[in-house]
């Protein structure tokens, strides 16, 4: 008997595959390729993330104008006297409440509470006590305390908040956008090539 030739792995060749086998195959591969991809952010995701920025934006400028408004109007045409501090409560944060006064105005004794500057009142006034306010003439409940509408506080803890959530919402806005453009312009290279 003769000597059967033995077959080596390079002479061997894969039977042909069906077209289903085929399918199913480069589905495989898109499917594989696509879980290594990064996720490109949603465009509603970026637009919600810029809405939230545009919203506490609208925060800040909300407790920031008002403030400058009357300080304005305080410096322009404000009259300043001394007046009595009849209640000074806490919040349940231990900070100032509705700082409550009593001053001689226009049209006789005027009890009012003190306006907010930014969202925080002034510190340190005790019942009974007296400070120097100025109040706008033509609207006594406008009520600043004398020391601030001279030299008004720079930030407040709560426009300092908001103006950091407004910060970390417009970046990660910006951020989105970047990286969504920069994905799919590299699926697209991928796709061309």
């Amino acid at each position: 008997m003769g000597k059967k030739k033995r077959r080596t792995r390079a002479d061997w060749t894969p039977p042909p595959k069906s077209a289903e086998r085929e399918a199913l195959e480069a589905e495989w591969r898109r499917r594989r390729f696509q879980s290594r991809q990064p996720l490109v952010p949603k465009r509603r995701v970026i637009l919600g993330v810029f809405a939230m920025s545009l919203i506490t934006g609208g925060m800040f400028l909300g407790f920031l104008l008002p403030s400058e408004s009357l300080v304005s109007d305080l410096r322009s045409r404000g009259v300043s006297v001394w007046a009595e501090v009849t209640a000074s409560p806490r919040d349940k944060y231990g900070n100032p409440g509705n700082v409550k006064v009593k001053f001689d105005g226009p049209e006789g004794e005027m009890e009012t509470s003190l306006y907010d500057w930014g969202g925080m009142r002034p510190e340190g006034l005790t019942p009974g006590g007296l400070v120097s306010v100025t109040y706008d003439p033509r609207d006594p409940a406008r009520v600043l305390t004398t020391a601030w509408v001279k030299d008004p506080p720079m930030m407040t803890l709560p426009m300092l908040v908001v103006l950091l959530i407004f910060l970390f919402f417009l970046i990660g806005s910006i951020v989105g956008l970047i990286r969504r453009r920069v994905l799919l312009r590299r699926r697209e290279q991928i796709a061309a090539s």
